[in-house]
């Protein structure tokens, strides 16, 4: 309906709409002091459905739909893991937090992006879904560590901004559960390269 609504308006001589760019907040302001070791975080693979800049949004559990002039300001899988790697990096568990390879890390932070879309649950209800599943890995590659997340969080209004703030607070629920988890797995493993020294 959208897109007959727009071929209409191009038809009449109108003008298309101006494409608007979303991104992720900030993640809270860094500590004073950072300690731990390194971290490295790859960027995120996306499942297919959602590895696109256009904003997805599902009105049926069967069926996806794209806001064509609407679009997050980067891939999502690159979005993620860049937002992953400020909230890491400002919880000061870890002593460095890069995309770079860093041989000083014990493990490296990877995964994908199962989902990341707006649910319109019903005329007066959206919520946005984000399901990430991330993995820790050694520097041989071998996982270490893989574990699912699902937030949901309601949208203040419906529209992609909404959606961006919505996001953004489920994604630092995440953020939040994943930090302490892998800042133990990280010394864990630190310890254990030591040891083969």
């Amino acid at each position: 309906m959208k897109a007959v609504a727009l071929l209409f308006l191009v038809a009449c001589g109108g003008k298309l709409p101006e494409t608007r760019y979303y991104q992720l907040a900030e993640p809270k302001a860094a500590p004073s002091q950072r300690a731990g070791v390194p971290l490295v975080i790859e960027p995120l693979v996306t499942d297919p459905a959602y590895d696109d800049e256009r904003i997805v949004y599902r009105v049926t559990p069967y069926r996806l739909d794209y806001y064509n002039y609407h679009r997050w300001t980067s891939a999502p899988g690159m979005m993620v893991s860049n937002y992953l790697e400020r909230a890491f990096e400002h919880s000061g568990k870890f002593s460095a937090v890069t995309h770079e390879p860093n041989a000083a890390a014990p493990i490296t932070l990877g995964g994908r992006v199962v989902a990341i879309e707006e649910v319109d649950q019903s005329k007066t209800k959206w919520v946005g879904r984000i399901v990430l599943e991330l993995t820790a890995s050694d520097s041989g590659g071998k996982v270490l560590w893989s574990q699912q997340y699902e937030e949901i969080e309601p949208l203040p209004s419906q529209s992609p901004e909404g959606l961006a703030r919505a996001l953004s607070t489920a994604l630092e629920r995440i953020a939040l559960r994943a930090v302490p988890v892998i800042s133990v797995l990280a010394e864990e493993q630190s310890k254990v390269r030591q040891a083969r020294r």
